[in-house]
């Protein structure tokens, strides 16, 4: 009897492993790592809500493990978990406290020169709210992170300050885990995510394909001083009129009063320079007693270096 529920039990087992989900590979998910990157960057910049210090995220690390080997490394720490419909399965983002700690010190006017807290103690109610928001924002970013070859979504559950393998259930599931360094003040810590892999297994194919590189983020207060302060400088135009050739013993024989006669006339285009770049073509004109130029059209250099090899030519 033994030994035939011995066998019963094995041959469960295996049935359950052959019908268990494989696990994926970052490594054969190249779009995976790009995600992560954009996330980096969003973040960074979702901070600033927080802070205005300047902060730093490096993406340390993207693995492939299970889930409680993953909570029992990240015991002290916050972790807000977030539901989302599209994958319908809830994802974890959690700080580590020195991570909250160097976050707190930078929002509240510190200089990073005391040494981060290192006592074993609960978090505080400011420092979970702290938590909170920072998860939010990396929540944020990560969904736009993944637009628009995937769509999705993070709803705010709840957050966690107790730790333990149970958080995304009671089973031991695969997940993909990031871990982000954080740093600000001279100081930082880590952000860690849990994504399952149940969620990811569907959007495998469009994980493998390369994504476009993201446009670079512009700063628009950055760009308008930028456009500002470059509108405002002075610079020099001339116009330059078609002369004539002389020879060195007409030009010493040249008297004040002299008039010279040169082949352009009132009808010819004169050249508007800057630098020695031509910009526009202008006719001659005369306003209040003074010379003045009359602008016609903008000087395509490309045309007139094909028609001065043209010219060149003939």
């Amino acid at each position: 009897m033994l030994e035939e529920a011995s066998g019963k039990s094995a041959a469960r087992l295996t049935a359950e492993k052959l019908l268990e989900t494989p696990k994926l590979s970052v490594d054969r998910l190249p779009v995976l790592p790009l995600i992560f990157e954009r996330f980096g960057t969003a973040c960074t910049e979702g901070l600033r809500e927080l802070c205005a210090e300047p902060t730093t995220l490096f993406i340390n690390q993207i693995e492939s493990t299970n889930s409680w080997d993953v909570l029992e490394s990240y015991e002290d720490s916050a972790a807000a978990i977030f539901y989302s419909p599209e994958w319908d399965c809830r994802i974890l983002i959690g700080l580590d406290r020195r991570c909250i700690f160097s976050l707190m010190e930078a929002m509240y006017g510190g200089d990073g020169k005391e040494l981060p807290f290192e006592g074993e103690r609960p978090f505080s109610t400011l420092e979970t709210r702290v938590a909170r928001t920072a998860a939010e924002i990396a929540a944020r970013a990560l969904q736009n992170s993944f637009l628009p070859g995937i769509a999705t979504s993070f709803v705010f559950e709840r957050v966690e300050t107790r730790i333990d393998f149970s958080l995304l259930g009671q089973r031991n599931i695969p997940v993909i885990v990031g871990q982000i360094l954080f740093q600000v003040l001279d100081q930082g810590g880590r952000i860690y995510i849990l994504i399952p892999q149940s969620a990811l297994h569907p959007l495998r194919e469009k994980l493998t394909r390369e994504m476009a590189p993201e446009a670079q983020i512009k700063d628009p207060r950055w760009i308008t001083g930028l456009q500002n302060g470059v509108g405002k400088s002075s610079v020099t135009v001339q116009a330059a009129l078609e002369g004539r050739e002389a020879t060195l013993a007409e030009l010493t024989q040249l008297k004040v009063g002299q008039v010279l006669a040169l082949d352009s006339t009132t009808r010819s285009l004169i050249a508007l320079e800057c630098e020695d770049q031509r910009l526009f073509w202008c006719k001659l004109g005369q306003a209040n007693g003074s010379l003045s130029l009359v602008v016609e059209e903008a000087i395509d250099e490309k045309d007139e270096f094909m028609g001065d090899i043209l010219a060149s030519a003939t």
